[in-house]
């Protein structure tokens, strides 16, 4: 059980830094400036949460498969909207919605990329190990 814990804790951890590496490398690409590792944590785990609370509130009103795709796309608008509030552009302002818009999604599309990776890689091990039983 204790074991459980600490890989349940390790994951979350590097799930985060990862996710603000990446916010790092959308925002990087999308609005030419990088935020520092700190904020990029803030606003991975502000988004996280916020988007988690709009899509219970949405699933809660909805039901079936339009509150789930409504979901996506209210995460999607929710993140674009705290990276707007939390990440400063070197100025100290404010990088405006549009480019929020553009960072969430090339975060999405980052994420997208990374877990087909993830999923080919686990599907070939699995295939690879299928192989030898007989």
């Amino acid at each position: 059980m204790g074991t459980a814990l600490v890989y349940a804790i390790v994951f979350i951890i590097v799930a985060i830094v990862v996710g603000a590496l990446i916010v790092q490398l959308a925002t990087k690409l999308a609005a030419g400036f990088k935020p520092s590792l700190g904020n990029a944590v803030a606003t991975v785990i502000v988004g996280l949460i916020a988007s988690w609370i709009a899509s219970w509130i949405l699933h809660m009103v909805l039901s079936g498969g339009t509150g789930s795709l409504i979901g996506i796309v209210v995460a999607f608008l929710v993140n674009a909207l705290v990276i707007n509030f939390m990440i400063k552009t070197p100025a100290g302002g404010q990088m405006g919605y549009g480019k929020a818009c553009l960072v969430s999604l090339i975060q999405y599309i980052i994420y997208i990329v990374l877990g087909a990776i993830v999923a080919f890689i686990f599907g070939a091990a699995v295939i690879g190990m299928m192989g030898g039983v007989h």
